[in-house]
């Protein structure tokens, strides 16, 4: 396996590509299993929130990637959303573009919605075509797929599939359809014309809920929702950043409710967005509350897991996997030594006054591939600790 890729993003201080999670992700087997379990709980056809809470750099988005690791291995789709994505989060609509505008699915390039829908429209076809019902007309199909698939005929996402099922079947262009449900501007009237009276503002969740069903149709397993640095939001206006708090208190609900099925979201924040009081998640309880005392399934576990820093045999598990790693890729074998002056150098950086060691995953990963970049190109490390590290001192 090429391990440059990681070695890269590891130096850019950049989340490691997801291929390459399972190299490194060590000293975290307790949020790997918990982790595990809800793809298996989302799997048997529910659907949950989870929640890291934890500082920078603790590795809150290599667990993400372990989980969209774990989701591509069972051809789940999966939607990843960023700090970008979080400006119209408080608008239904927008949250709904944002998980179909970031969607990916394993063994598919780029965004895989026009080959999901285009596969379902032709299937759709042949089965009217078999049973001599009229693919070219909007209330036909309509009728057919509510009786199919229970879908509410007046509903949006019927309208929205009956459209896309009639201009597949005349073999016009679908373009429009995709375009609409990524966020482009779209003329409301074009989409009319199409037969679609209902718009994701006002049938959002019903939209999204029709989705999951048609995944299952589709012999998708499920879907993982990503939403990492949420701790962005805080940084909004107050009104929007109320409105945004009471789209995640909605999330929670509906999940919890079972009214979505096979998804799962994952939220990842700061300790400060979740208990400031001014601007964070503690300044509205009815978001709050929840998070801290609804399980959201039958385990009776919270929705939040705190992480906390590596302990020092986690940094020493993950230091010799990046020097055994290092050496496959580039050919550098410093020997034992250099492995005890490494795990010594980290150690007394992150050893506090009170005696405690308190290391960033994210840095202790950049530190170690810096470190064996200096030795393996024979230049004396001193810049890559903050602190100054006598053992180093002590090699030259």
């Amino acid at each position: 396996m090429d391990y440059h890729p990681m070695f890269e993003a590891i130096r850019a201080g950049a989340a490691v590509p997801v291929d390459y999670i399972k190299e490194i992700l060590t000293g975290r087997d307790k949020y790997q299993v918990e982790i595990e379990n809800d793809i298996d709980y989302i799997l048997t056809g529910r659907s949950k929130v989870r929640v890291f809470l934890g500082e920078y750099g603790l590795g809150k988005t290599t667990l993400a990637r372990y989980a969209e690791y774990l989701a591509r291995e069972k051809g789940m789709m999966i939607s990843s959303l960023a700090e970008k994505d979080y400006d119209t989060l408080h608008k239904q609509d927008e949250l709904f573009r944002s998980i179909m505008k970031n969607m990916s699915l394993v063994g598919i390039s780029g965004n895989p919605l026009k080959i999901f829908l285009g596969a379902w429209a032709e299937s759709i076809i042949e089965e009217m075509r078999s049973q001599a019902i009229p693919a070219k007309e909007i209330m036909s199909v309509k009728e057919y797929l509510s009786k199919r698939d229970h879908y509410d005929p007046d509903g949006m996402f019927s309208q929205f599939c009956a459209a896309y099922v009639v201009s597949t079947a005349k073999g016009e262009t679908t373009e429009e359809f995709y375009a609409y449900l990524v966020g482009d501007s779209i003329d409301k009237r074009s989409m009319k014309k199409r037969g679609i009276y209902h718009f994701l503002q006002d049938d959002g969740w019903n939209f999204l809920r029709s989705f999951t069903s048609l995944m299952d149709t589709l012999q998708v397993p499920g879907m993982v929702v990503i939403m990492d640095e949420l701790e962005s939001i805080m940084n909004r206006r107050r009104d929007v950043r109320e409105r945004t708090f009471n789209q995640l208190r909605e999330i929670i609900d509906r999940l919890s409710a079972g009214f979505l099925q096979r998804t799962y979201f994952l939220w990842l924040g700061t300790d400060v967005w979740f208990e400031n009081k001014n601007r964070g998640i503690a300044s509205y309880h009815a978001l709050y509350d929840r998070m801290k005392n609804i399980t959201g399934d039958d385990s009776g576990k919270s929705l939040i897991l705190s992480l906390k820093p590596l302990e020092l045999d986690g940094l020493k598990m993950l230091a010799s996997k990046l020097i055994k790693l290092y050496r496959e890729c580039y050919s550098f074998d410093g020997g034992k030594e250099i492995e005890e002056l490494l795990v010594k150098s980290l150690k007394q950086q992150y050893t506090g006054v009170d005696g405690k060691i308190r290391p960033s995953t994210r840095e202790v990963a950049k530190l170690t591939v810096e470190f064996l970049d200096c030795m393996r190109q024979g230049r004396k490390p001193e810049s890559v600790f903050k602190k100054p590290v006598k053992a180093v001192d002590e090699l030259w």
